[in-house]
């Protein structure tokens, strides 16, 4: 991973045409193009991208994100109006665990709009498809966590990618289930008590929702669900 601070417009430009993985962007943006330590970069004025994927996590980066995919980025999350600051870290702090997780651009943004109050502001621009790391199984997945009656109800839920569509076949290592599922979506719901979910949740490090709210789950404290 690079972090670069202060670019002027050609280091700026340097980078967009440099070959990438991933850019996240943190700054400003507005109808000039991208904000520079020297001025402004225009995306539309730049001959070649080599970012596959990107976040512009700045002020209505919609235009600027449209012109890196008509100069050859593949997909991106960018946002339509002006958004608060403190907003825009809760997003890139979510979409960067999400996408880092195996998310793909698409879900890991609808996972991540319900944790901002602006995260109607972001969409996708391109193939929103594209994963920029592969997750630990063959989809990413994502449980949701209800407490009933003194025992919990875990809901498994599953996530496209371009190398697992719909029709693959999964079966959740979650209690003592040893069946297997049709993804994508709402996999199936388990019955689990306190241990057995304590259990499930230590095998690895995924994204879960307990009571909406999303979280990670190494990070859950089965008592106080």
């Amino acid at each position: 991973m690079t972090v670069a601070h202060d670019l002027t417009t050609d280091e700026l430009a340097d980078v967009l045409a440099t070959r990438t993985d991933f850019l996240h962007y943190i700054g400003h943006v507005d109808s000039d193009g991208f904000a520079c330590a020297d001025g402004r970069l225009d995306a539309r004025e730049v001959d070649s991208v080599g970012v596959d994927a990107f976040l512009l996590n700045a002020c209505q980066s919609y235009r600027q994100g449209m012109a890196l995919i008509e100069a050859g980025a593949i997909g991106g999350i960018v946002t339509i109006s002006d958004i608060l600051n403190s907003e825009g870290v809760k997003m890139g702090r979510a979409l960067a665990r999400l996408l880092n997780a195996g998310f793909p651009l698409g879900s890991a943004l609808e996972i991540a709009r319900g944790e901002s109050i602006m995260g109607d502001e972001y969409l996708v621009v391109g193939d929103g498809r594209l994963a920029i790391t592969q997750a630990a199984h063959l989809q990413p997945n994502l449980c949701a966590i209800e407490r009933i009656d003194g025992a919990f109800e875990v809901t498994y839920k599953t996530f496209l990618t371009s190398r697992a569509g719909i029709g693959t076949a999964v079966r959740p290592e979650i209690g003592d289930n040893t069946s297997h599922y049709i993804s994508s979506g709402d996999v199936h719901s388990f019955d689990l008590s306190e241990e057995e979910l304590a259990e499930f949740l230590s095998l690895e490090n995924i994204p879960v929702t307990v009571q909406g709210k999303l979280d990670w789950s190494r990070r859950i404290d089965v008592g106080s669900v």
